[in-house]
């Protein structure tokens, strides 16, 4: 089924496929480590969480980078071989431009698979476990929906509250600073410690502070009051309690399916886009590629380029314009990758033209 030209190309390919893919992912994965260390240092996240959410980015960049890398991996063999004068010795042998497209569609056939399986499959299933790990977290992280190590706002500054740290059993809060605005006199509490209780007869919670000082009024003014508490409790403003937000990232794709909302089958359309994408990118490839002997190929890179980030921002538009009914749902996203195969054959047919040899004689002439 594979000659040994055949088994040449994809080696190649596959050989550029693989560095390709991995400079884009420690170029992406190192911008996302650094906003998620951001993350880490501010509290919002643990480690644990940290580390799925790499997880995660690399199954999600896996997902959508093989396209374009497999795309810009044809490119650029074929247009160092003819740069090299090997495709010359290529046509020679009788390889033309429908055994080099049999060939990498064999290539591409399995990719596909993987990028569906990845995209369909995988994805939404991580995207899943780490909304819930980080609502997990959210909650492990958060006592009364207080947050440690932040100053807590309430009624628009008028209540704010700041916890040093949460203690290991998660039963209380240390290092307590609460600010707060009582019929118009200002007000500080300060302690060393305290708890979170649910309000018998109110609804909400108290926060009951322990052994600490209060502070209130304006110093210097005659109604400035210090004193001392044992325990001392306010009542909480009330604060929504986190909730799982399911992202339609994070769905299956059997719902997907299944679904009449524009939205959602807009996301349908954008995850069948990726596998598309492996073929219809490929088909451009080929053409993109060709060029004389020794005459460059870095012009019609540039343009392979111009021509992938217009796709992906078709794309991109394609499944806004589904998801808020400018487009028909029959006519989805699939019609960005159509467009691309026809421009594919708009190339192939200028190219057979410009590389002709009346044209290059007449042109000559011309010269």
């Amino acid at each position: 089924m594979f000659s040994i030209i055949d088994r040449m190309l994809i080696r190649e390919v596959l050989k550029t496929l693989l560095v390709i893919v991995s400079v884009l992912l420690l170029l992406i994965l190192a911008n996302t480590m650094v906003r998620l260390l951001g993350q880490v240092a501010a509290g919002s996240i643990s480690m644990k969480v940290m580390g799925v959410l790499v997880g995660l980015n690399i199954v999600k960049l896996t997902g959508f980078i093989l396209p374009p890398a497999f795309f810009f991996s044809v490119l650029w063999v074929l247009g160092r071989m003819y740069r090299d004068s090997e495709m010359v010795a290529f046509n020679a042998a009788g390889v033309g431009l429908a055994r080099l497209y049999r060939t990498f569609f064999l290539a591409a056939i399995p990719l596909a698979l993987l990028v569906a399986v990845l995209v369909f499959g995988v994805f939404p299933q991580a995207r899943a476990y780490a909304d819930v790990l980080q609502l997990q977290e959210k909650k492990q992280f958060r006592i009364g929906g207080l947050k440690p190590g932040a100053f807590n706002e309430f009624s628009k500054g008028r209540f704010v509250i700041y916890v040093g740290r949460a203690e290991e059993s998660g039963q209380g809060l240390q290092d307590v600073f609460v600010r707060y605005v009582q019929d118009g006199r200002p007000g500080v509490l300060m302690a060393g410690r305290a708890t979170v209780a649910k309000a018998e007869e109110a609804p909400g919670q108290f926060l009951i502070l322990e052994d600490g000082h209060r502070y209130q009024g304006i110093p210097g003014k005659t109604d400035f009051s210090v004193a001392s508490f044992e325990r001392y409790g306010i009542l909480l403003p009330e604060v929504a309690a986190d909730s799982l937000s399911v992202s339609r990232a994070s769905l299956p794709t059997a719902v997907l399916l299944a679904s009449n909302d524009p939205k959602l089958k807009a996301e349908l359309q954008g995850r069948l886009a990726a596998p598309l994408s492996v073929f219809a990118l490929m088909l451009l490839s080929v053409p993109l590629a060709r060029s004389l002997p020794r005459q460059g190929v870095y012009g019609r890179l540039m343009l392979a380029v111009v021509i992938y980030a217009i796709y992906m921002n078709l794309i991109q538009l394609a499944e806004k314009w589904m998801a808020n009914g400018v487009t028909p749902e029959w006519l989805g996203v699939w019609w960005v990758p159509a467009l691309t195969a026809v421009l594919a054959l708009l190339i192939i047919r200028l190219d057979a033209v410009a590389y002709s040899p009346l044209w290059r004689r007449w042109k000559g002439r011309r010269l």
